[in-house]
């Protein structure tokens, strides 16, 4: 099958915010965020996430790999290297590949018993 390259190489998401408590079973009703990465090439994709703050340094890079023709669900709950992401507190991100990918956002809420559930593509910056 031929190369079908859809996406960007640089990406932000500019709001992050991964709640302090759940309710529900976890880990299927743990509050998180997530960022779905898709892969259409035949290569594998080397991504690198950085955390920004708004009172201290980035965090990062974390770094992953999409396998080709893929994708990852990679909740940021589970980024412990170089260091946890802090839960209940502001954050944004950037996400850069060194090959074109495509990058969709979503958080699952369960801080009440009545989910919320929001999603949305992050912003391409190439």
């Amino acid at each position: 099958m031929a190369d079908t390259i859809i996406g960007r190489k640089h990406w932000a998401i500019a709001e992050g915010y991964i709640p302090a408590w759940s309710h529900g079973p976890e880990p299927e009703m743990a509050s998180h965020e997530t960022a779905c990465l898709l892969n259409t090439s035949n290569e594998d994709a080397q991504v690198e996430l950085t955390i920004f703050f708004k009172d201290r340094d980035p965090a990062g890079p974390y770094r992953v790999t999409v396998p080709a023709r893929r994708t990852l669900h990679l909740r940021f709950n589970n980024l412990t290297d170089p260091e946890p992401i802090p839960k209940g507190v502001d954050y944004a991100c950037t996400i850069d590949s060194d090959i074109p990918i495509v990058v969709q956002h979503t958080r699952l809420d369960s801080r009440q018993a009545e989910t919320a559930l929001i999603t949305t593509v992050a912003f391409p910056g190439d």
